[in-house]
């Protein structure tokens, strides 16, 4: 297996698979596009989610899947960082 990211560790997934995973690419069983979201956002370090983030997707899914995210420090930011992004204009209006 190539490169794998360090909060994938009880994945057997390597960083390109993720990756495909969470642009929805690819679904590999329960490994959907909004697992892949909801593990971003809950444990990868803040750098490699402004990296990865599909934003688009994340605006337009957030409310379904913040739920998901156990941490209530993990919410609060992320629901910042998405009233942010709507803030500077990020959202393709459809």
């Amino acid at each position: 297996m190539s490169e794998q990211y360090a909060w994938l560790w009880d994945v057997e997934m390597d960083a390109a698979t993720f990756e495909r995973c969470l642009h929805g690419e690819r679904a590999l069983g329960r490994f959907d596009a909004d697992w892949a979201l909801v593990r971003l956002l809950e444990y990868a370090p803040y750098r490699e989610i402004r990296q990865l983030l599909p934003v688009q997707r994340f605006i337009r899914r957030w409310p379904d899947l913040a739920p998901r995210v156990r941490s209530a420090a993990r919410r609060e930011g992320t629901e910042f960082l998405r009233t942010w992004l709507m803030k500077e204009g990020r959202v393709d209006h459809e």
